[in-house]
């Protein structure tokens, strides 16, 4: 740890369905033994870990913790890349959330105790980010970054429909209940994808899900694109055309055994920039979020953020 380190801590407590806001002075009793005094705010509003993370970068922070799931480290690197510094604080994260799938592409450890240790650790990497420009819920232009994956189609739809059985059913079981009921009900657009290698023609002009990776896992832990690198300066795109009943047991066991590219269904290629678009509407998931819709351009931002990591 070097001795100047100026630490400061994003507090999602609601995060894990209130998991955050119960393991939070336990985990700040580990972050004082091993940086001493840090700085802490807890967000109390969607986007305010954003503000937060912004705020710290420009205050001169050098590390910055995002305490929460997905979503929370979602905001706060969009907050260091809006800050007006030229070298962004390096990134922690403490993973309080359900689905965590960012921090397994990272492989970070279960217990939130080894993770703090390895956020004021000295070992860290540079990693890609992904930049996407498109329409948000108000019909506007939006720029983001995102650190894991976006995707378009059936898993956004899956995770627009989640909420309304969050509060019957608890987080995971709802997933589940969402992706059925999406799964029943998905009518299929037609998409169109372009890359820095022109448009995909043979790819299927109504695919059910559209993946652009850069981390390796969605949805929980589905390893999607397990070959994704979050290092490598490129993405993983994977596109998945509509399956059978019949073949869903198959579809699952490729999936979470990584195999799915065996599958004709699913296309796949590693490129740097993405074009998508569709002649109806289709939903958009960054980073776990449903954040707006298509049309949507993607890039690569190769080594554009430090993270703390195990290795």
């Amino acid at each position: 740890m070097k001795q100047k380190e100026k630490v400061f801590v994003v507090v999602n407590p609601t995060s894990g369905g209130g998991a955050g806001h119960r393991l939070w002075p336990e985990a700040a009793k580990e972050l004082r033994k091993r940086v001493g005094t840090f700085d802490s705010e807890e967000t109390t509003a969607i986007g305010h870990a954003q503000y937060l993370a912004a705020d710290a970068a420009n205050a001169g922070y050098t590390l910055v913790i995002a305490y929460g799931g997905d979503g929370t480290v979602h905001e706060v690197v969009n907050g260091l890349m809006e800050g007006r510094t030229p070298e962004k604080p390096a990134l922690g994260i403490l993973c309080t959330g359900t689905g965590g799938d960012f921090v397994k592409s990272l492989q970070l450890p279960g217990d939130l105790n080894d993770q703090v240790r390895i956020a004021c650790g000295t070992k860290s990497r540079r990693i890609d980010l992904g930049q996407i420009r498109f329409v948000n819920a108000t019909n506007e232009e939006e720029t983001r970054y995102f650190v894991n994956i976006a995707s378009c189609g059936l898993s956004a739809d899956v995770v627009r429909r989640t909420p309304r059985y969050r509060s019957m059913l608890g987080r995971k079981p709802a997933y589940l209940a969402a992706t059925l009921d999406s799964y029943l009900h998905w009518s299929p657009k037609r998409i169109t994808i372009s890359t820095e290698h022109g448009t995909l023609a043979n790819w299927p002009a109504t695919p059910t899900t559209v993946v652009v990776a850069n981390g390796k896992y969605f949805g929980g832990g589905m390893p999607i694109a397990p070959g994704a690198d979050l290092s490598d300066g490129y993405f993983d795109l994977v596109s998945v055309d509509k399956i059978p009943a019949y073949q869903v047991p198959l579809f699952l066991s490729l999936l979470y055994s990584r195999q799915i590219h065996r599958m004709k269904r699913v296309h796949h290629d590693r490129v740097r920039k993405v074009y998508l678009s569709s002649d109806g509407r289709v939903d958009l998931d960054i980073d776990g979020e449903a954040l707006g819709s298509l049309p949507a351009s993607f890039e690569i931002f190769p080594s554009a953020l430090e993270v703390r990591t195990p290795t």
